[in-house]
């Protein structure tokens, strides 16, 4: 997912604010303790960090083995984690509060909030990583292998999702779903608007594309390539239809919505389309596809290969 307009599943109910979009890179390291280079400076964290506080990352951290003891509630909101995955861990609820955070006595704060720097660095070192700039989903657990010293643990992790993703395009390419040669599409309804997304913005574009290696829309490519989203009217949706496509109802409970969707799906334009015709139209829960972490991305591949062979 690309930087600003986050959007929040309803269930959540958070923002996640101020998370630009820049590069940190592990500079030196000692026996205690490694030197990283942020955009807001220099920071001294430990080389094996025991008690760490997250946002956003907490997934990534636990698929790597790290001690976290305290999360934002979106994080642990999360249908992809186990009560055996959160178990011990602080819910600190839609924001990183410095009083809850300091009776925790972390080691290491990671945040994508570069306001959390200034706010929290008195209680420990704080990492920030900036939304959107750690790359792809293998790119992020090598990323946070190279900086919390754990490089073996994020190889295994990636290993293990290519094994899932293969396991899951050879059932499909067995029932004459090829994904390196099918297109797909990624729509959602937000608050009564139509967007199209690309494939880093969440709604399971992850776990698709990056795994599964299904193709974008030469339109969709387009939209992945700027902004990572773009309002869209009904009229529009053959521009940007593929093969398959992959809708979620972002905001459920608004007012409207539902009707929006019911509106869009009645248009011809919407019917004529080939995936509508063929039956290729997958609609899954937002909150299990709004999550691009390694427990929601083996989930994720898991279920929409289930889905696409039902509607085969």
């Amino acid at each position: 997912m690309k930087k600003g307009f986050l959007l929040i599943a309803a269930v959540a109910g958070l923002i996640l604010a101020g998370c630009g979009q820049t590069k940190s890179a592990a500079t030196s390291s000692s026996a205690a303790t490694r030197v990283v280079k942020t955009t807001t400076g220099n920071v001294k964290i430990p080389t094996h960090p025991k008690r760490v506080v997250s946002t956003v990352y907490s997934p990534e951290l636990l698929s790597l083995g790290v001690h976290v003891v305290g999360a934002t509630s979106l994080d642990l909101q999360s249908p992809w984690l186990s009560k055996t995955d959160t178990k011990g861990i602080k819910d600190l609820g839609n924001a990183m509060n410095a009083e809850a955070i300091l009776k925790l006595k972390p080691d290491l704060i990671v945040t994508c909030n570069e306001g959390d720097v200034k706010k929290l660095k008195d209680i420990a070192p704080v990492l920030y990583i900036p939304f959107g700039s750690t790359g792809d989903a293998y790119q992020t657990l090598t990323k946070f292998g190279d900086l919390l010293n754990r490089k073996a643990q994020a190889k295994k992790v990636t290993t293990a999702l290519k094994t899932t993703a293969k396991q899951a395009t050879t059932k499909l390419t067995k029932a004459g779903i090829t994904p390196s040669k099918t297109t797909i599409s990624l729509f959602d309804m937000q608050s009564n608007k139509l967007y199209v997304d690309g494939s880093s913005w969440g709604r399971g574009g992850e776990a698709l594309v990056t795994l599964m290696g299904f193709k974008l829309t030469t339109e969709g490519q387009k939209v992945q390539d700027g902004a990572g989203y773009k309002q869209i009217s009904t009229e529009s949706l053959p521009t940007y239809a593929g093969d398959w496509l992959f809708f979620s109802n972002t905001t459920a409970t608004a007012t409207g919505n539902d009707q929006a969707i019911d509106d869009m799906k009645g248009n011809p334009v919407w019917q004529g389309l080939a995936a509508v015709k063929n039956n290729h139209v997958v609609s899954l829960p937002f909150n299990k596809m709004y999550y691009s972490d390694p427990y929601a991305l083996k989930g994720q591949v898991k279920l929409i290969t289930t889905t696409m062979l039902k509607q085969n």
